[in-house]
């Protein structure tokens, strides 16, 4: 699993975070928790949309913790499916027989999802349980 140091530092109002090896990847929180979930996500969405120029080797918690010797060094594992909602999204349109896309609309309305987010939902299952074939 990849992950990359977050220096966490707590201020008056709340807990600052910044990763030293990313420039300009920083987040807060208002407490310890809120701050580790915003952590996370912020790292993978700078990774999603970084250029690979920009994206280094991670420091060593040992290194950094001799730079930040005050602050918190907390390592953050980068989740690939945060990383993966970042991805860039891509409209194209589709052609469904009426009943079929009529199935489809009473199925994700009463889960409360978009056509879109189901029907990418359903891809990537059945991609899934037809891995092999791919």
């Amino acid at each position: 699993m990849k992950y990359y140091h977050a220096i966490f530092r707590k201020s008056e109002d709340a807990i600052e975070v910044e990763f030293p090896d990313l420039k300009g990847c920083v987040t807060f929180g208002k407490d310890w928790e809120e701050a580790l979930d915003n952590a996370t996500d912020v790292l993978a969405g700078w990774l999603a949309n970084a250029e690979p120029k920009f994206i280094k080797i991670p420091t060593s918690y040992d290194d950094l913790k001799s730079i930040y010797p005050n602050d918190s060094v907390i390592p953050i594992a980068v989740d690939e499916k945060t990383l993966e909602s970042y991805e860039e999204l891509k409209r194209f349109n589709v052609i469904f027989p009426a009943g079929l896309l009529s199935k489809v609309d009473k199925f994700r309305k009463k889960r409360g999802l978009k056509r879109s987010t189901f029907l990418r939902q359903a891809t990537e299952d059945f991609l899934q349980k037809n891995e092999n074939e791919i």
